[in-house]
């Protein structure tokens, strides 16, 4: 009997190794928002600790307002970045998505293949003990 070879394993292996960089990729990408989300996080606090400082003269006052702009700058910045990055990561999962189908397309595709030649196995087998009772019957 010959050994069970699926003949498309290596377009398996390929798409299971595409399926990988695909999970990398969106791995790397959602930790990358979860920081962009920290940064976003941690300006949001300081702008509302600023906001809430006493100022002692006016130029202090001046000082504070000028650095509230840029913290206001900055979170409109940094929340324009986030939605760059959420959109990344939407694509990503499309990507992953994708690759996922194509993996089990062929894992079933495999199966399949599996099931057909344990059937020609079977079916090969039951021919044998047919012949070897006929030829016992026979004698």
């Amino acid at each position: 009997m010959t050994k069970y070879s699926f003949n498309m394993e290596k377009v398996l292996e390929y798409r299971s190794n595409v399926e990988k960089t695909k999970v990398e990729d969106y791995a790397k990408i959602n930790i990358l928002l979860s920081s962009e989300k920290e940064h976003l996080d941690n300006l949001e606090t300081e702008y509302k600790s600023n906001t809430q400082k006493k100022a002692s003269s006016v130029t202090e006052m001046k000082m504070n307002l000028m650095y509230r702009d840029k913290l206001k700058n900055q979170l409109s910045s940094q929340q324009k970045k986030i939605d760059e990055i959420s959109t990344r990561l939407e694509d990503a999962r499309g990507d992953l998505i994708e690759a996922r189908k194509d993996r089990k397309i062929m894992e079933k595709l495999k199966e399949k293949n599996r099931e057909k030649y344990d059937a020609d196995v079977a079916s090969r087998e039951q021919k044998e003990l047919d012949d070897i009772s006929i030829m016992k019957y026979a004698k």
